[in-house]
């Protein structure tokens, strides 16, 4: 019998690795630790150390492969994007990892894909025991003050003289609303298996209500608790950036809201990403970027932004059914569509209202 070794199974990145680094690093490069990570419903993540000599001795690097797996939900994917934003923003007030190599073709890995810094830390998640908080009350103001500069930097960023620049030719604070609402019907229409009257009435008033955007800004799309790493009280790097694009910074803020994501704090508060509440949220941000939170484009976003998680799922659910990507955890993100349907109705009942 024939054994076909799995292309994207930690023996042959491995392999491909070192051939790969060899020749970027001009030197012998062999790779050690190869380990890939849970996390993540996308891009397939791998961490490893990357070994070699140079004038300085024996060196030891520990990095990080992404691949956009052929079959996977957001394919086909493009590396240059997340490569472009990640390397202009290094050193301008995100945490951020550096990144060193990518590719959009698959001729290395067999699949688009970039390498970047190991960064140190572990990713809280949002989901935690009821009556209890995600970190104590002393750690939870130093990460949210963070979190929310980190932020604040991201939209601040100046990316008129940076390749940035690329990714905005086709967005102005008129169009972009209207932009990324199109993305996700048509990706919803690719994907969805029956019709969700309550997503169509979502749909009528999402395109009857597209807010102008303050300004154009670098929208990161997944900004919350889940994508950043913290070592300590400290956040180390914003993580998964997948979805950046171009837009109104309103959609990070809305997103990062949304109740998915956050909880109760023992007081009662409703803490945005488990860290603080909106309204501080909101008075934090607007003090650290001289731009006002406007109430209408908030309410635009987290709608729309629960229609975009509800789009996600349901391509989950659509790709493993198809039989493109055997993750497990697909089809089990189909357990969340009800509640996302009810946290739509109650969204577009409080924006009609």
């Amino acid at each position: 019998m024939i054994s076909i070794e799995d292309p994207f199974g930690e023996a042959m990145v491995g392999k491909r690795l070192a051939h790969y680094l060899s020749a970027r690093f001009e030197r012998h490069t062999t790779i050690e630790s190869v380990k890939r990570f849970t996390a993540g419903f996308s891009w397939m993540t791998y961490g490893f150390v990357a070994v070699y000599s140079d004038a300085d001795g024996l060196q030891r690097q520990r990095l990080v492969l992404r691949i956009g797996p052929p079959t996977g939900l957001f394919a086909p994917y493009v590396a240059s994007h997340e490569f472009t934003v990640l390397q202009a923003l290094l050193g301008h007030g995100v945490p951020i990892p550096k990144v060193f190599f990518y590719s959009d073709d698959s001729e290395e890995f067999g699949a688009p894909f970039f390498i970047s810094q190991h960064m140190s830390g572990v990713a809280p998640l949002p989901w935690i025991a009821p009556g209890t908080e995600a970190f104590p009350s002393d750690i939870r103001q130093k990460l949210s003050h963070q979190f929310v500069q980190s932020l604040a930097a991201l939209h601040n960023f100046e990316w008129q003289r940076t390749p940035v620049r690329d990714l905005a030719k086709q967005v102005n604070i008129d169009n972009t609303a209207a932009q990324q609402l199109d993305f996700w019907e048509k990706s919803l229409r690719r994907w969805q298996l029956r019709v969700y009257p309550v997503v169509e009435q979502a749909l009528v008033w999402l395109s009857a209500n597209c807010p102008v955007a303050p300004k154009i800004a670098i929208v990161h799309g997944d900004y919350r608790i889940g994508n950043f790493l913290v070592d300590g009280e400290e956040i180390t790097a914003i993580l998964d950036w997948e979805l950046v694009h171009m837009g109104d910074p309103h959609e990070d803020l809305a997103f990062m809201s949304l109740r998915a994501f956050g909880g109760k704090a023992l007081d009662g508060r409703f803490l945005a990403c488990h860290l603080l509440t909106r309204e501080e949220l909101y008075a934090q941000y607007t003090q650290a970027t001289g731009t006002t939170v406007q109430v209408g484009a908030i309410r635009f976003y987290e709608l729309f932004n629960i229609f975009k998680l509800f789009v996600i799922h349901v391509g989950a659910i659509r790709c493993f059914e198809d039989g493109q990507f055997t993750d497990l955890r697909m089809p089990a993100m189909g357990a969340q569509v009800p509640r996302l349907l009810l946290q739509l109705q109650k969204s577009l009942d409080e924006a009609v209202a």
